[in-house]
């Protein structure tokens, strides 16, 4: 797996870089409060603002654009009378 050899260094930055890519994409203080939320399945725009916490709507929407940017979460619009977003 690593080679310890006179390369070690730079073969250990190259192993670790999906573990560094994925570390970017879940840093701050709400996006895993948001994942944690969304396990059990979908929820509407407030019910996800309760579920995490003390988020402002701005923030809460910013990480969620984010998430959605990076493919870890799938918006959903409904076309109706109410609207609704999943």
């Amino acid at each position: 797996m690593f080679n310890y050899g006179k390369n070690s260094k730079m073969n250990c930055d190259v192993n670790l870089l999906p573990i560094n890519d994925t570390l970017d994409i879940l840093r701050g203080k709400w996006k895993i409060r948001i994942l944690k939320s969304l396990v059990f399945g979908k929820k509407r725009f407030k019910e996800l603002q309760r579920d995490v916490g003390k988020i402002t709507p701005k923030m809460l929407s910013k990480e969620l654009k984010d998430l959605e940017i990076n493919k870890l979460i799938k918006r959903s619009v409904y076309v109706s009378s109410l609207p609704k977003v999943e």
